[in-house]
């Protein structure tokens, strides 16, 4: 195989709502399309979005700390009653290999309006990319006793 082959064109992304955060494309040189159907895939896109949610809650903590006499006044102080969303997807030539949304609104509207993710970016991406280069012998596709590979043709 030549390197050209090698190469395939992903996408990651982070959204609010429908409105992008952050968008990054990569190549992953190595590319084991096995991957994609596998426990390793599964954790590593959860262990990204575990990631979010505790920068997130980290800039929840220290604006409420900010703000704490208001919250005691007002528990609802920094919400607007919008069913704001947060989700990430990963696409592979445009089509959706992983998907997580979670509930925003838990998170006050001037930290989830302002998510910054700059800091974790190489490492959100990295952890995608080992992932989905890493060789057949070490990938889990069995969950409770189910062969959860797909036909990827």
């Amino acid at each position: 195989m030549d390197k050209k082959n090698e190469q395939r064109k992903f996408e990651f992304t982070l959204y609010l709502n429908d409105n992008i955060i952050v968008q990054r494309y990569f190549n992953i040189i190595g590319f084991n399309k096995r991957a994609i159907n596998s426990i390793n895939f599964k954790e590593a896109v959860d262990e990204n979005v575990e990631l979010i949610q505790a920068i997130l809650k980290d800039k929840t903590v220290d604006f409420m700390n900010k703000h704490q006499e208001r919250f005691y006044t007002n528990p609802n102080y920094e919400q607007n009653g919008s069913d704001d969303k947060l989700k990430i997807v990963v696409r592979q030539e445009g089509k959706t290999i992983a998907y997580r949304e979670w509930d925003a609104t838990i998170y006050p509207v001037k930290v989830r309006y302002t998510v910054d993710v700059r800091s974790v970016i190489y490492e959100l991406i990295t952890k995608i990319q080992k992932c989905l280069c890493t060789p057949n012998k070490y990938l889990e596709t069995e969950y409770m006793g189910y062969n959860i590979e797909m036909d990827l043709q």
